[in-house]
């Protein structure tokens, strides 16, 4: 390690400066620091992706848990970069390897879910301590910004899956119209209840957007780590210490030559201090050396003196035990402020289901003037004049008959009309089917859910991705509509 060539200012630091100092260094080397993450994590993902391409959610959990491969490679380069060297791609492919086997089993084991991880990591890898040394040096790099550093790395979390789900909200917007089939019978079929329901392609297209802002976040959360490290090392050791002397050296060192000429052409002669006697001569105004370092020891400013302070005894215990009072503190308030979030959710999503029943309690006056019923939804007439009298009859004979389009479509605009006109739901014009599906499920029994959720899906099956249903299917949906009114047996 060689401090004289730090291309950083050493200087001791409070821990929000000491991540501000790892962002930087992040910041600079940036598109090499992203590099050599995906150098050490993307030929693996690619097969491991390969084999899991059924099973997405699985590939993102494994893909999340060997991030510290990656995290290994950003700090080689922080590192290095740190004390003047810029490795060449060649070392940092030789490095890859090594950053999947050094401790594998603890690393990527034992201490996988460590929040301490960026700084203890650095103690691994660049001092090369195990065992015993290993924990001893941990417990020292660590008496500096582990509230800080805990909560840096809950927030890079929180961030990655933040920003995946913005990419796959981009993503989902960005598909070309007219190709968007398989996505909107995708998302029409997704169920929040049912995490179960959530199709394979909306998994992978966001298992991978969450991939990408992982390997974002992991690589400045790697920066904010060796960043406190570094700090943390500067406060125990005294690097800008050691900095100033040897600074101080080498300005000194360049008036060492003239120094040395002006001292043996200026000074006394070696005979004159030979001829003098040990205590100097009078005449000459030669001193010894010994009786110059005495006056110097003499001075006042040299005096020892000796001051008695009462320190409390570091132990072990209290350390942990201050270190688990403000982990609990931290847990309780992480805990306080999700279930107050849970109850306010919970609150609106009970407003916003059964609203309907506010909608009903409306005054006399505004229940005389009823709002105007839509005629036209998704551009398919839904009057009840505009259907025939013996709809599931019609229904069944169009299908027969071979238009399968038509047959679906009329039962389905006319059990819109039929839950318009008696469920009193309210469906919009511009409502698409899972609009519609939602007001008809927040209606209650009178707008028969279950029925109308079975036909939706037929009715996208088949208007979206052209599955036709089997004739069974239909003819237990002409069979079981509920209106029962102008229905023939």
């Amino acid at each position: 390690m060689r401090l004289d060539e730090v291309t950083a200012e050493i200087r001791p630091r409070s821990e929000l400066e000491a991540v501000d100092l790892g962002l930087a260094m992040v910041r600079r080397d940036f598109w090499r620091c992203w590099a050599v993450w995906w150098m050490a994590l993307g030929g693996p993902l690619v097969v491991l992706g390969w084999g899991l391409w059924e099973s997405p959610a699985w590939f993102l959990f494994l893909a999340w848990w060997f991030k510290p491969v990656g995290s290994r490679m950003v700090l080689f380069q922080l590192s290095r970069r740190l004390f003047g060297e810029q490795p060449g791609w060649k070392s940092l492919w030789r490095e890859v390897p090594r950053a999947w086997t050094r401790r594998f089993w603890y690393r990527l084991v034992g201490a996988r879910l460590s929040p301490y991880l960026p700084v203890t990591m650095a103690v691994e890898d660049l001092e090369g301590l195990r065992g015993a040394p290993y924990r001893t040096r941990s417990e020292q790099v660590l008496r500096r910004g582990t509230g800080v550093l805990t909560v840096v790395y809950l927030l890079a979390d929180l961030a990655a899956a933040w920003f995946g789900l913005t990419l796959f909200a981009l993503a989902v917007m960005l598909v070309p119209q007219g190709q968007d089939a398989r996505w909107t019978h995708a998302l029409e079929e997704l169920d929040p209840s049912d995490p179960a329901s959530v199709s394979v392609l909306l998994l992978r297209v966001l298992g991978a957007c969450v991939l990408l802002a992982m390997s974002l976040t992991d690589t400045w959360l790697t920066g904010a780590g060796f960043g406190l490290y570094v700090n943390t090392r500067t406060w125990i050791e005294g690097w800008d210490v050691e900095l100033g002397f040897r600074r101080m050296a080498q300005r000194l060192a360049k008036g060492v030559g003239l120094f040395a000429l002006l001292a043996v052409l200026c000074g006394p002669s070696p005979l004159a201090g030979q001829e003098a006697d040990g205590d100097g001569d009078a005449e000459t105004g030669w001193r010894s050396p010994e009786e110059v370092i005495r006056e110097v020891k003499a001075d006042p400013d040299f005096e020892v003196k000796k001051v008695k302070r009462k320190v409390r005894k570091y132990t072990g215990e209290s350390r942990i035990s201050s270190g688990a009072f403000a982990l609990s503190g931290m847990v309780s308030m992480i805990l306080t402020v999700a279930a107050v979030a849970a109850v306010l959710g919970l609150v609106g999503w009970m407003l916003w289901k059964y609203r309907h029943v506010f909608a009903r309690s409306d005054l006399a006056g505004d229940e005389a003037a009823p709002k105007p019923k839509a005629r036209v939804v998704m551009g398919m007439a839904v009057t009840p004049e505009s259907l025939p009298p013996d709809l599931p009859g019609a229904v069944w004979a169009l299908w027969q008959s071979g238009a399968r389009q038509e047959a679906m479509g009329l039962l389905y605009r006319g059990t819109i009309a039929r839950v318009i006109e008696h469920g009193r739901v309210e469906i919009h014009e511009a409502d698409t089917e899972g609009d519609c599906l939602r007001r008809v499920e927040a209606a209650g029994e009178a707008a028969f859910p279950p029925y109308f959720k079975g036909l939706t899906k037929v009715w996208i099956r088949l208007a979206y991705a052209g599955l036709v249903p089997a004739d069974e299917v239909v003819a237990s949906l002409c069979r079981d509509w509920p209106f029962v009114e102008g229905r023939t047996a």
